[in-house]
């Protein structure tokens, strides 16, 4: 699967469009904020407007990333792994490969809050973005009638980054809740040339394995397969590695991307899946019942996914194909 050529990047910046319009809002993990802040931010039609304001540096080949060397603070290995995990909450750094991981991690600095400071400003000039590692937070924006509270934010979550993305200040603040927070900090920089740039790859990647996977093939609007993009995220398994086990029940729809994950029932080999394209994972969530088999990583293998919540949202109006399927592959072993 061969990525297209990125023009200017407007897939990455609908996506971010999708998930909030304020630097408070592009939570990674929160879903039950989503619309309260959205129905606060309609109020404001201006701020519609700070979506398309992008800068050239957004879009355009600011520093490029082959000259670009990022900077590194020394961290603990207890650290280092501490700030994976969060990471791994975060739609925006999901599409990020090991190296990739790395160079940010090494490029983060740790940051610490006390309780009613301020971390960012609404109004200031913004630089980095945070991700927070301990404590809660608070976030508010003032629409000129006092500042109206948005949402709090919890360890995992991050915020700041349409501030790197947008020329434009900082759209809300946000003030520490707990006794104490502590943030990890991520330079525009690296975020532009890393994490932005691998986003806007895997989207593009995304798009074009959507618009040619069998699946969806009765699915006639091009549209209704694009915006599946959005639901789409990546795991990588090591040789042996048991992705899904016999009696659980999946939250996510496994499509294979690259190896083979081998179909077990009982202790007993049945089959590969081996094909680009081939997906697994589906029965329980289509049909409400636990998996009849385990699937285990034959080699180094990389799968994409669609989490078992945004079925209803992608996948389900194919409903009729997946239980036809469910027969298909697997009817001779249930």
């Amino acid at each position: 699967m061969n990525p297209q050529k990125v023009k200017n990047g407007p897939n990455f910046m609908q996506q971010v469009n999708k998930k909030k319009h304020v630097d408070c809002a592009l939570s990674s993990n929160s879903e039950s904020s989503d619309d309260e802040v959205d129905e606060i931010i309609a109020i404001k039609k201006d701020v519609q407007k700070q979506r398309f304001s992008v800068s050239a540096e957004a879009y355009g080949q600011f520093n490029k990333k082959e000259n670009f060397k990022a900077k590194f603070i020394p961290k603990t290995k207890e650290q280092s792994e501490r700030i994976k995990q969060r990471m791994q909450a975060g739609f925006m750094f999901s599409a990020l490969n090991n190296k990739e991981i790395e160079i940010v991690v090494g490029a983060m600095e740790e940051k610490i809050f006390h309780k009613a400071e301020y971390v960012i400003k609404q109004g200031e000039e913004g630089n980095v973005l945070y991700v927070v590692d301990t404590g809660e937070l608070d976030c508010f924006k003032n629409y000129g009638k006092g500042d109206i509270f948005l949402k709090t934010y919890y360890p995992g979550e991050s915020f700041g980054e349409l501030a790197l993305l947008f020329q434009s200040p900082r759209a809300a603040s946000i003030i520490v809740k707990s006794d104490k927070a502590i943030l990890w900090q991520l330079d525009r920089e690296t975020f532009n040339l890393i994490v932005k740039e691998a986003s806007i790859k895997k989207r593009q990647q995304f798009e074009t394995f959507l618009e040619n996977w069998d699946l969806l093939k009765e699915i006639k609007d091009p549209y209704d397969k694009l915006k599946m993009s959005d639901a789409l995220f990546e795991k990588q398994y090591k040789k042996g590695d048991v992705i899904l086990q016999q009696g659980q029940k999946s939250n996510e729809i496994f499509i294979l991307e690259q190896g083979k994950v081998s179909v077990n029932k009982n202790n007993q080999k049945l089959f590969e899946l081996i094909k680009f394209g081939e997906y697994f994972g589906d029965q329980s969530i289509v049909s409400g019942t636990v998996e009849s088999f385990t699937y285990v990583a034959e080699d180094e293998i990389k799968l994409m996914y669609i989490p078992k919540k945004s079925y209803s949202s992608t996948l389900k109006e194919i409903e009729g194909t997946l239980m036809k399927n469910i027969q298909t592959k697997y009817g001779k072993y249930l």
